[in-house]
């Protein structure tokens, strides 16, 4: 029977033991198992229910007082948990495909320190509007923000966290005051709207850098700010601090880098 449904001989012995599928007859001295030829179909259907991901408990369930609308059912109810999991493994394929093309795109850019201006589209942040003042708060922060996303791996290899820097601290050039976090929203995610906040699409002059992400901004800063002057141009909103390559990725202090990105337009 075991080779007729290439099955094992002791899978065979499980399913007798759980009471899921026993021998016709038992020899009481050798202890042998015998099965008959009828019960090859019950076999070759469990067989594809376990395939279908079904429990042995399921299974169990799925014979017992058997009738087409019970049978349908459970097919249509294994239907539908299957679905699901496709569409899971879908959108954690699409999001490691991304992240992947991601990091080819950054292993291709090397420049450090150098500003330059670039479109970047609307993009829907989530935040907690609160502060972070050291690497403790932020590390709490991080896990709060992490926790409202529903979507699989969404930090791991991303350009999705950072910090807001605002407009009146650059201004002020107080580069290295307490900043407030985020992680850049997916269109699907339902973020509470007490949590949102917009960042219009636009043209921003942008820079990177090797650091922290709380501290060592204000060089870069004050790079940024020289050339918007220098081009003829005006900042015209908050700025944000992504991180490019981060601690998830790798262990290396200098491959650990950050881009700013300041909102301009021509000045009249």
């Amino acid at each position: 029977m075991a080779k007729l449904r290439e099955v094992t001989t002791e899978t065979l012995r499980h399913y007798d033991r759980i009471g899921l599928f026993k021998p016709q007859y038992v020899d009481p001295q050798s202890g042998y198992r015998y099965y008959s030829i009828f019960q090859y179909e019950i076999l070759g259907t469990i067989k594809e229910l376990r395939q279908l991901g079904m429990s042995t408990d399921e299974i169990k369930d799925y014979f017992n007082e058997r009738n087409f609308s019970k049978s349908l059912d459970i097919l249509k109810a294994k239907h539908f948990e299957l679905v699901s999991k496709l569409n899971e493994l879908n959108d954690l394929e699409e999001n490691i495909r991304v992240k992947i093309g991601y990091l080819e795109h950054v292993a291709k850019e090397k420049k450090l320190q150098t500003v330059f201006f670039r479109e970047i589209g609307r993009r829907k942040l989530i935040t907690l509007h609160e502060k972070i003042n050291n690497n403790l708060e932020l590390s709490y922060g991080v896990i709060r923000l992490e926790n409202m996303l529903t979507e699989k791996t969404p930090i791991l290899a991303s350009n999705r966290l950072g910090i807001i820097i605002s407009e009146a601290d650059l201004r002020a050039e107080r580069f290295e005051e307490p900043s407030v976090i985020f992680v850049v929203a997916k269109n699907k995610e339902k973020i509470p709207k007490q949590y949102q906040k917009t960042v219009p699409s636009g043209l921003f002059a942008c820079i990177r850098y090797n650091g922290e992400l709380l501290w060592n901004r204000s060089e870069s800063l004050s790079k940024v700010l020289e050339n918007i002057t220098k081009t003829g141009y005006r900042i015209i909103g908050d700025a944000l601090q992504i991180m490019h390559v981060d601690i998830t990725i790798t262990d290396k202090p200098n491959e650990i880098t950050f881009e700013i990105q300041v909102p301009v337009e021509k000045a009249d």
